[in-house]
């Protein structure tokens, strides 16, 4: 036994030796649990709890509600706009037709538009990490509507591994079910939402994948489900409602104003009828106290409070940081006061491509795209489109959306640039207009029916650009 204790300690000292780096836990540093051996498995262990907990700060939170709104906002905005690829004017038209049908009265519920919709969705988003849409098609009128589901919808329970005994079987992880190659396939849908007021207790239903648009961000290879981004930052969050109740504590009791009225040596009697009785003494403003013979007075030390401040700020902004939203701390927490330009700039820049990466990655490969291609094969099987060439050249079906541009700080100047870079072709014109989340089309049209001149407007146009901005000087 002797022998093989040796042996193994040897061997330990041995591989501490060999790796080299502290990370590896050969110095002791690192607690055991501190890693992630199976990100796949534990993030599906972890993903409704966290998603329970986060909504609860969002909707108790005052900093993580603030993000969660800007979030939303900056995401969506007030919807986007279509512009689709068909070279046919007509076939664009009509396809922009039943788009703004669309677009006015979408879900199934029939109370909001789409962009209210997507509002809803990217909420879901931003607190659960995912949200399910399922398509609903009516049968006479061959249209679309929206039903949007609770990621508690879709059964995390229901796990059926494959296990390889045949090639045909489905794997069902965390209710998403895949084929025997990878794709998914369906989803196990529970006919209602579980924290509905009596609720159904009927098992999940298999939904086809086709009919569901999943909308989250796979953080490692595999992962079927979602996991909020603010996870990292829960914790923190709960930190920080600690922390403000703490301080708010902490300065009621600083407003106390108290005395210790004390006898060092301890043989003073007194009468309590007398005026100077101790116990009668109070602290009133602009009140003159007269003390017994031999007494003296102590007041109970405050604590200072003058970093409470700067920690919390500090807290405020990791949290910001570490969100995933990239929403700005001067943004999520209103101090406008601690950025200047500059540096406000930078942050709204770095904003504004997390946002983009969202809208695009997310909002449009995973939901608006799979919307208008059900939209389209619509029109084309109930007859209201002839399109022949339908699945010979479906890329002239598909479209671009255009989300709501953001206002520049200073118009003036964003103005003259977006002229320069036009006249010195480093940008088109119609990338300009689609930067405002306008479809260039509509621009023309608006235009060409202003009963003003466009070249009379095209001069002072030119005249003011070449005028020096004072503003600033």
């Amino acid at each position: 036994m002797n022998i093989f204790k040796r042996t193994a300690l040897a061997f330990r000292a041995f591989a501490r030796g060999f790796s080299g780096y502290d990370v590896t836990g050969g110095s002791g540093r690192w607690p055991t649990n501190y890693m992630l051996n199976a990100p796949v498995t534990q993030s599906l262990a972890a993903a409704r709890l966290a998603s329970r907990k986060i909504a609860h700060q969002a909707e108790n939170n005052a900093l993580i509600s603030s993000i969660v709104t800007n979030a939303v906002t900056a995401i969506v905005g007030d919807g986007p706009t279509v512009r689709s690829a068909h070279p046919d004017p007509e076939v664009n038209a009509h396809l922009q037709r039943v788009w703004n049908a669309f677009f006015a009265s979408c879900d199934i519920e029939g109370t909001m538009s789409l962009g209210g919709y997507l509002s809803r969705v990217a909420r879901g988003f931003v607190i659960d990490g995912e949200s399910f849409t399922k398509f609903i098609v009516d049968p006479l009128t061959m249209t679309l509507s929206l039903q949007l589901l609770s990621a508690d919808q879709v059964d995390s329970a229901r796990t059926v591994p494959s296990l390889g005994m045949t090639g045909d079987a489905p794997n069902i992880m965390a209710g998403v079910e895949f084929d025997a190659i990878g794709p998914r396939v369906a989803y196990w849908v529970l006919p209602s939402q579980p924290d509905a007021p009596w609720a159904s207790v009927l098992p999940p239903v298999r939904v086809s994948a086709l009919d569901v648009a999943h909308v989250f961000e796979p953080r490692f290879p595999g992962m079927p489900r979602g996991v909020s981004p603010l996870t990292a930052v829960a914790p923190l969050a709960m930190e920080l409602d600690s922390a403000i109740d703490a301080a708010v504590m902490k300065l009621r009791v600083s407003c106390l104003v108290a005395m210790v009225v004390r006898d060092p040596n301890g043989d003073l009697v007194y009468d309590i009828n007398s005026p100077n009785d101790p116990a009668t003494l109070q602290l009133e403003p602009g009140a003159t106290l007269k003390l017994p013979p031999g007494c003296d007075v102590s007041f109970p030390p405050t604590s200072e409070m003058n970093t409470v401040a700067e920690v919390l700020s500090q807290i405020e902004r990791l949290i910001c940081a570490g969100s995933g939203t990239g929403v700005p701390f001067f943004v999520a927490s209103g101090d406008l006061a601690s950025v200047n330009f500059s540096a406000g700039k930078l942050g709204m820049a770095a904003f504004l491509r997390r946002v983009k990466a969202l809208q695009q990655n997310h909002i449009v490969a995973q939901l608006l795209t799979p919307i208008w291609d059900r939209i389209v094969l619509l029109e084309v099987l109930s007859g209201r489109l002839r399109a022949p060439d339908y699945e010979a050249n479906p890329e002239r079906y598909t479209a671009q959306f255009l989300f709501p541009g953001w206002p520049p700080i200073d118009e003036l100047k964003a103005a003259k640039a977006a002229t320069l870079n036009i006249a010195a072709k480093v940008k088109s014109r119609a990338e300009v207009i689609s930067e405002g989340g306008r479809d260039p089309a509509d621009v023309d049209a608006e235009i060409e029916a202003d009963p003003f001149s466009a070249d009379d407007l095209s001069a002072n146009a030119t005249n003011i650009s070449n005028q020096p901005d004072t503003e600033n000087v």
